[in-house]
């Protein structure tokens, strides 16, 4: 059994994709669909993520920074868990001292740089799932 599903039941890791560029949201769906994880949905905004949260209650949100929209992935991520208690990893090309300082302000279950390999992202997929089941 992978890390993409439980062991006892068997049944698929949800994770929502949050990220506004429909192509690279189609990529992430593809990798995350190898990978074995269940993807419950693509949002573009946080309006479309909170929605998608409150209608399917993933387990995880991968997370951009740069959403449609005038809030960012930073303070979505912070809704999600506050509102639904759903964690995050970021997915993302920026890594200034600041972006990366708010994006540990809201405790994240890790952090994969764009552009990824789909080796990391299931690296950083396999160990947010064993720190949420712990």
């Amino acid at each position: 059994m992978t890390e993409s599903s439980d062991p006892a039941t068997g049944k698929r890791f949800r994770i929502m994709i949050v990220e506004d560029d429909a192509l690279v949201a189609l990529g992430i769906r593809c990798t995350l669909d190898e990978l074995g994880y269940e993807v419950c949905g693509v949002a573009a905004s946080e309006p479309e993520a909170l929605a998608l949260a409150g209608r399917t209650q993933p387990e995880l949100a991968l997370m951009d920074i740069r959403l449609r929209g005038p809030t960012d992935g930073i303070d979505t991520a912070r809704r999600l868990r506050a509102e639904f208690g759903i964690r995050s990893v970021y997915l993302s090309a920026y890594t200034d001292h600041q972006t990366m300082s708010r994006i540990t302000s809201t405790y994240p279950l890790g952090f994969v740089q764009k552009p990824y390999s789909a080796v990391q992202l299931r690296m950083a997929l396999d160990l947010a799932v064993r720190r949420l089941g712990s």
